[in-house]
C-alpha cells in the first residue's frame, strides 16, 4: 500500500468544532479554489498560520536585534584592542628602527624578542586598568562566546 508523498499525516487528537450549514459551504468553496486536499487540511494550515503569527510580530525581531546589538559591540571592543595593540607596536618599531650591520643581527633578534616579551607585558598590564572590559573579553574567550 502506497502512501502520496504530498499527503500530510493527521495523527493527533481529534477536535469535534461544529460548524453552521455556511461556515461548511465557505470552506468547501475555498478549498476548491486553493486547491487544498481536504477541509482537514485546510484548518490545520489555518491554525499553524494563526499560531505562527505569535512569533512573527516585533519580539523576535527584538531577541535578534539585541543580540546583533550585543555581538557588534563585542567585535568594536575587539577593533578597539587591536587598535591599541597596534599603535603601541608602531610605536616601539618606530623607536628602534634603525639600520644595523649583519654582525649584530643575532643580537638584534634576540634583544628584539626580549623587548617584545616586555613591551606586551606593557599591554596586558594596560588592558588590566580597566577590569570590567578585561574580565567581560576574558570569559568571552573562555567560554567559547567569541568563537559564534
Amino acid at each position: 500500500m502506497k502512501k502520496r508523498a504530498d499527503k500530510k499525516r493527521l495523527d493527533g487528537k481529534k477536535k469535534l468544532v461544529s460548524l453552521t450549514s455556511q461556515m461548511e459551504a465557505d470552506l468547501r468553496l475555498y478549498c476548491r479554489e486553493k486547491g487544498v486536499g481536504s477541509e482537514s487540511e485546510l484548518i490545520r494550515q489555518a491554525i499553524v498560520k494563526y499560531l505562527a503569527a505569535d512569533y512573527d510580530d516585533g519580539s523576535l525581531n527584538l531577541a535578534a536585534l539585541k543580540t546583533v546589538g550585543s555581538d557588534v559591540a563585542q567585535l568594536k571592543d575587539m577593533v578597539r584592542i587591536l587598535f591599541g595593540y597596534l599603535r603601541r607596536m608602531h610605536i616601539n618599531l618606530l623607536a628602534y628602527h634603525g639600520e644595523i650591520a649583519p654582525e649584530y643581527k643575532d643580537a638584534a633578534l634576540s634583544s628584539a624578542a626580549n623587548r617584545h616579551e616586555k613591551f606586551f607585558a606593557a599591554f596586558r598590564e594596560s588592558l588590566r586598568s580597566d577590569p570590567p572590559f578585561f574580565e567581560k573579553l576574558l570569559h568571552g574567550y573562555v567560554t567559547g562566546e567569541i568563537d559564534g
